[in-house]
C-alpha cells in the first residue's frame, strides 16, 4: 500500500497558542488520522505555535491577527505540497481541487447574508473585501469540492452562497465525556451562565440585556479577546444595574464547577452557525436557551427565542423548579457530538478517497 498523505488545512495553528472551537476542528482531524496511522501534514501561513504538530508553513513568525486574510493565504503555503488529500478545516474554498481532491468542513461562509458582525459594522463589511475580490474563484471551487456542513443552518448558507446543493451535514466535535463531569442531579442555584470569546462577534451584550430584564443573575465566562469590549460590557452591565459577573481565562476545572451548579445556559450569539458551548453546557446538565437563528436551534428548538424578551420568559420559566428529568435528557442528548461519532463520520467521508 502506497504512503498516504494528508494536508490538513488548519490556518489557527499560526493564530493563538490555545484551540478554538474552529482549533478543535482540526484537532480532531489530527487525532483521527493518527488513530488510523495516515501520514499527514499541517498546512498553515504563519509558523504554527504547537511544534508537535508536522506542519508547512510560509511566514516564519507567529501571526495573531488577520484571520480572514490568513485563511485566504494558506493557499500558497498549501500548494507546495503533494497530498492524496486536502483537508480542509478552515471553512473556506480555496483552489485547491485543480491540485488533489478537496474536502472542506465549514460553517456558514462570512459572506453570506445572516445576522453576524459582518453584516452589522462597515468595519467588517471593509474588512470581507479580499473574500469580495475572489469571490469567483471562491464560488467556483465550491462547486468543485466536496464540502460537509457543521449544521443544517450551515448547509443553507453554503447552497446558496456556492449556488450548490445543500452538502451533508456532520455536527462538530465537543469533548462531552470532559463535561459531563458537571452534571449532577443535587439542587442548583437559580443564575444563567453564557459561554464565548470576549469579543464583538459573540454579542455577549445580549446576556447583559437578559440579566437586566429579568432580574436573574447571569456569568459570563470567556477568554478575553477584545479589551475594549470587555470594557464595553462592563458600562453597559452599569448602566443597566444588571446582576451580572463577567470572568475572563478562566481555568477548564473551574468552568466545570460553574457548570455544575446553573440551571440554564443562554447563548448570546445570534446567526452562530453552532455553538459548541451549548452542547457542553447540556453535558453538564444545564438546560440550554439558544437563538432562533443559529445551528444550536437544531439541536434544542424548544428551548429557542426570536428576542429577548421571548428569552426572559424562557429563563423565568425554567428556573420555577429543579428539571431533573429534563437535565437529564439533556445530557443524553449531548452524547450525540462526541468527538468520536465526529472522527467515525469524517473518515467514513474520506476512506474512499485516500484508499
Amino acid at each position: 500500500m502506497k504512503k498516504i498523505k494528508v494536508a490538513v488545512i488548519a490556518h489557527g495553528l499560526g493564530m493563538s497558542r490555545g484551540y478554538s472551537g474552529e482549533g478543535t476542528i482540526y484537532k480532531t482531524f489530527f487525532e483521527m488520522l493518527e488513530e488510523r496511522k495516515i501520514n499527514y501534514v499541517a498546512i498553515s501561513f504563519a509558523k504554527p505555535y504547537d511544534k508537535s504538530i508536522p506542519s508547512v508553513y510560509t511566514l516564519p513568525f507567529h501571526l495573531p491577527k488577520l484571520d480572514k486574510y490568513q485563511r485566504l493565504l494558506t493557499y500558497y503555503t498549501a500548494k507546495k505540497v503533494k497530498p492524496d488529500l486536502y483537508l480542509n478545516a478552515s471553512g473556506v474554498p480555496i483552489p485547491l481541487s485543480e491540485l488533489a481532491p478537496h474536502v472542506i468542513y465549514a460553517g456558514a461562509p462570512s459572506i453570506a447574508n445572516l445576522p453576524s458582525k459582518y453584516t452589522r459594522s462597515l468595519f467588517w463589511k471593509l474588512y470581507l473585501l479580499p473574500f469580495r475580490l475572489v469571490i469567483n474563484k471562491i464560488k467556483d471551487e465550491g462547486k468543485r469540492a466536496k464540502i460537509i456542513a457543521n449544521s443544517r443552518y450551515s448547509a443553507k448558507a453554503i447552497a446558496e452562497v456556492y449556488k450548490i446543493n445543500e452538502p451533508k451535514v456532520i455536527y462538530p466535535p465537543v469533548d462531552v465525556e470532559y463535561f459531563q463531569r458537571a452534571y449532577n442531579e443535587e439542587k442548583r442555584e437559580n443564575f444563567f451562565v453564557t459561554i464565548g470569546r470576549i469579543e464583538r462577534g459573540k454579542m455577549l451584550e445580549n446576556s447583559i440585556l437578559l440579566a437586566a430584564k429579568s432580574g436573574v443573575k447571569g456569568v459570563i465566562i470567556g477568554s478575553l479577546n477584545e479589551r475594549d469590549y470587555l470594557n464595553k460590557l462592563i458600562k453597559l452591565k452599569r448602566e443597566l444595574n444588571a446582576d451580572i459577573e463577567i470572568v475572563t481565562n478562566l481555568p477548564r476545572e473551574e468552568l466545570l464547577k460553574v457548570l455544575s451548579k446553573a440551571k440554564v445556559y443562554f447563548h448570546a450569539t445570534i446567526g452562530e452557525h453552532f455553538g459548541i458551548p451549548v452542547i457542553e453546557a447540556m453535558a453538564g446538565g444545564v438546560i440550554p436557551i439558544v437563538p432562533k437563528e443559529s445551528g444550536a436551534y437544531e439541536v434544542v428548538p424548544e428551548f429557542s427565542y426570536s428576542d429577548i424578551e421571548e428569552a426572559v420568559t424562557l429563563l423565568k420559566s425554567l428556573l420555577e423548579n429543579e428539571n431533573i428529568g429534563l437535565r437529564r435528557e439533556m445530557k443524553n442528548r449531548a452524547l450525540n457530538f462526541s468527538k468520536e461519532n465526529f472522527k467515525r463520520n469524517i473518515f467514513s467521508e474520506i476512506s474512499s478517497i485516500i484508499f
